[in-house]
């Protein structure tokens, strides 16, 4: 016995052909109306769209692809997954993109420059329409690692121009932001842990110089003692910059970290070393993640607005793949905003 049964195809899975049956259209009109052919009348939409829900049909992904050559994904290549900061970014966008029809191919670099070379070879092989990075160890000759013409978004500092949309916050700023309110509350002397002195340009250079702005222009003494960078931006390496601080005898009563995790280790160091947060020691960290509501004190930070640049990325990618190039490059700065909390009151 051939036919449908049920409306289905005898295998128990909906065809193509099944569609068409249903909704009493051609094989033809179903595949047009799949790759969003624009001229086709409302009423036969709907009569197909009906046949779909009905069947429960669900496209072939490796089909459409042919057809269309698109693959209905992105490619998010970000530094290090285990950084809560990425994590939640990569959520975002996930999110943004599937709002968007898109589903997302997430690459975890582990902060090592040819895995991120790497990273830019699934665009260029075709097995995602569409490419947005955020490298963290990429050098000013890698540049043209991004040459040529698929759809790419660029996110945070980086050494070069990038050849594309970049959306970034203003970490020069956002540090000056910060520092200045430690300085408006009362704190002299003032350290910061995660900068870097010296280097290509990064999130730890451009906040290096956000801080010491402030500090001059404060009139307090710039001492570059006070500055700690740490290889690894977590909890372990934020105790120990505290404990080389007071192993040097400089003792501060305020601490900017380069990001949240950084001081959770400053904030239990501190508490280790006998003293009180915030009335010994001020602290102030980066990125506004969810765990830094709920640290002891909970966490005064700079928010990035992460759902804003995972936004803007997300619909900048989109729109490039939708008119078959690249975007020409720019640059824009998303807002940050320092939320205030235990670890260091509004003053």
């Amino acid at each position: 016995m051939g036919g449908l049964m049920n409306g289905k195809s005898q295998g128990g899975r909906a065809t193509l052909h099944d569609v068409a049956a249903l909704a009493g259209v051609s094989v033809a009109t179903v595949s047009n109306y799949l790759s969003e052919y624009p001229y086709m009348r409302q009423s036969t939409k709907d009569k197909v769209q009906a046949a779909i829900d009905q069947l429960g049909y669900v496209a072939n992904p490796a089909a459409r692809t042919l057809k269309t050559g698109r693959t209905g994904l992105l490619t998010l290549s970000v530094s290090d997954l285990r950084q809560t900061y990425f994590a939640e970014l990569a959520e975002r966008i996930i999110a943004a993109a599937r709002y968007r029809g898109y589903g997302v191919m997430v690459e975890s670099t582990g902060l090592e420059r040819v895995r991120e070379v790497e990273s830019v070879q699934s665009v260029r092989r075709h097995l995602t329409d569409g490419l947005i990075i955020s490298p963290a160890r990429m050098t000013a000759s890698d540049a043209s690692v991004f040459d040529g013409d698929y759809p790419l978004v660029m996110l945070g500092v980086q050494p070069f121009e990038a050849p594309c949309p970049h959306y970034l916050v203003d970490n020069v700023r956002a540090a000056y932001d910060a520092t200045m309110h430690l300085v408006k509350a009362g704190c002299r002397r003032i350290a910061l842990v995660g900068g870097a002195l010296s280097g290509d340009e990064s999130s730890r250079t451009a906040r290096a110089r956000g801080y010491r702005l402030a500090i001059e222009e404060s009139g307090l003494r710039y001492d570059p003692r006070m500055v700690r960078e740490v290889a690894d931006w977590n909890g372990l390496g934020g105790a120990r910059a505290v404990i080389a601080l007071f192993d040097d005898g400089i003792k501060p009563d305020g601490i900017l970290a380069g990001n949240d995790h950084l001081a959770f280790g400053v904030m239990r160091q501190i508490r280790d070393l006998g003293m009180n947060i915030p009335e010994n020691v001020r602290v102030v960290g980066f990125d506004n993640i969810d765990e830094s509501r709920y640290s002891i004190p909970s966490l005064t930070t700079v928010d990035q607005s992460s759902d804003a640049v995972a936004i803007k990325a997300v619909d900048s990618v989109v729109a490039q793949i939708e008119s078959g190039g690249r975007a020409p490059a720019s640059v824009e700065y998303v807002p940050h905003e320092l939320v205030y909390r235990a670890s260091s009151p509004e003053a």
